[in-house]
């Protein structure tokens, strides 16, 4: 029977690691002719648990798993669906060496599946192409696949997948299963390794302009892979494809994919990046890591850093925040608790914290978090970097680790209160700067970007609503507002580090430029 009219049985397993020390999770099959995939959840054996690294990735945690099946069960509901195919079945699945240790255990030895993989055939079809991942290749041919890692999805994926290979198994001369088996117990002849061949049209890339702007990457069917900015569009677009090595795993993957590019031009890189945090949020690339919604709000909290609350009310009043687990801290810390230095599990212990606890107090007389972060600052303290985050875990406490570590706990608290209040600050703003061209103006009304254009002449105008208090700013902040906010702030330090004329009013007094400008933007 030719490839294009013979029903396979595509298959995919999740589990906790490869090979038999692995405890399979998921089962997932579906026939070729099939509308959708089923799926079953494995319930484990001997209480095992799922890994929070997998469960990271898959979405399968141990409350899931406790409404699966034994996998004994699922195995005889798949071999039902099989045994119309013959006797063995054939079947197809992406990156088999993943499940053919689950499947030969699952059969006894019996031979109920001939399992050919889509990963191989494609290895041989596109010997240049970046990645080969099922994501990457559903994508080539202009299919999304979820990012998490569920077994229907990914039988529905790879479905799709060996559809397209067959198309062009054909055009090699590869039209029956047995054709198909030969041809993949062929030698792969060695040589040196291929250079990538990118998808995307090479006249495509070039044509983008040299202006700042944002530009997208396009699946072929248009869906949008990547949102980003930049100073250059010809520059940036171009450099994902001149480099053969050292390129990160995804962004070989996305441009496995992107096979169309768009653009937008703008005055200058501030107004591009202003443009990015929504065009993300519209959007909602798969690649894009920063910026978006996912598990991610804008915090606001009581004055002692309790009742974290995603919306500002008269009891959480002090925001916003892009870190909950930093409050948490930071409350801990403020009511001399360890969990100020993260949970039990690898936190210091007991005594190892009221001894670094108490030389903090004794060499600074206090252990108020943002009065004692405050001083470090003005005494020259700093952190390692200017990002809002939790402590990272430590192997080895001591008490002299305890105490730096809550000193840097307190600098980091201080200075997210500072950055907090100069956000809703921000709410209400114009800007005048250049970037080497014409002045350009900027209106920020309510977190929202209400103007871009020339700039008249001298300083910015009084911004609309900067009488509004503090507590109308904060009560209207969403996420969005929040991101465009800061990557304005990070704009601003741009222009002050480069040099460029900037002047930045947030009420009828005067605007703030050059020095005066520059040590505001020091403590953010």
């Amino acid at each position: 029977m030719e490839l294009a009219s013979l029903e396979v049985l595509v298959v995919d397993c999740q589990a906790t690691r490869a090979g038999e020390a692995g405890q399979l999770l998921e089962l997932g099959w579906a026939r070729s002719g099939d509308a959708a995939a089923r799926a079953r959840l494995i319930r484990p054996a001997g209480g095992a648990r799922v890994p929070p690294a997998v469960a990271r990735v898959t979405g399968i945690s141990d409350r899931l798993l406790a409404g699966g099946v034994p996998e004994a069960q699922a195995w005889a509901e798949l071999v039902r669906d099989a045994a119309a195919l013959g006797a063995p079945a054939p079947a197809v699945a992406h990156f088999a060496r993943f499940e053919r240790p689950f499947l030969e255990r699952l059969s006894a030895g019996c031979a109920v599946l001939e399992v050919v993989c889509t990963h191989e055939i494609a290895r041989r079809l596109f010997p240049e192409l970046p990645r080969r991942s099922l994501r990457a290749l559903t994508g080539y041919f202009g299919r999304a696949v979820p990012s998490l890692r569920r077994s229907a999805e990914h039988v529905e994926a790879t479905g799709f997948l060996w559809r397209q290979l067959v198309g062009l198994l054909a055009e090699e001369g590869v039209s029956t299963w047995p054709g198909l088996r030969a041809w993949l117990e062929q030698p792969v002849e060695p040589g040196r390794r291929a250079r990538h061949a990118f998808p995307m049209p090479r006249e495509l890339r070039l044509a983008a302009p040299h202006a700042p702007g944002l530009y997208r990457m396009l699946r072929t069917g248009g869906d949008v892979l990547y949102v980003g900015k930049a100073t250059s569009l010809h520059h940036r677009v171009n450099s994902y494809f001149r480099k053969q090595h050292g390129v990160h795993e995804r962004t070989l993957e996305m441009l496995s994919q992107a096979r169309g590019l768009s653009f937008e031009v703008t005055e200058s890189a501030l107004e591009a990046a202003l443009l990015e945090p929504d065009e993300i949020k519209r959007h909602r690339p798969p690649y894009n890591v920063q910026l978006t919604e996912a598990d991610r709000a804008a915090w606001f909290c009581a004055p002692d850093f309790t009742g974290v609350r995603p919306r500002a009310s008269p009891q959480a009043r002090v925001g916003p925040f892009p870190s909950q687990p930093l409050l948490d801290q930071v409350a801990a810390f403020a009511a001399g608790s360890r969990a100020a230095l993260g949970p039990e599990r690898w936190g210091p212990p007991a005594a190892v914290f009221a001894e670094g606890h108490a030389r903090l107090i004794a060499t600074h007389g206090e252990a108020r978090p943002l009065r004692l972060g405050t001083r470090l600052w003005l005494a020259g303290r700093r952190v390692g970097d200017d990002r809002d985050e939790v402590l990272e875990p430590r192997r080895e406490w001591t008490a002299e680790l305890v105490f730096t570590s809550l000193e840097e706990l307190a600098l980091r608290a201080a200075l997210a209160v500072r950055r907090a209040r100069w956000l809703t600050r921000l709410t209400d703003a114009s800007l005048v700067w250049s970037e080497g061209g014409a002045p350009r103006l900027l209106l920020v009304e309510a977190g929202e970007l209400a103007h871009r254009g020339a700039a008249p002449a001298g300083e910015p105008p009084v911004p609309r609503g900067h009488q509004r208090s503090a507590a109308e700013r904060r009560e209207g902040f969403t996420l969005a507002r929040f991101d465009r906010l800061r990557v304005l702030t990070t704009e601003l330090k741009r222009l002050v580090t480069e040099q460029r004329a900037a002047a930045l009013r947030l009420g009828p007094a005067p605007a703030f430029t050059g020095p005066s400008l520059a040590r505001i933007l020091e403590w953010l």
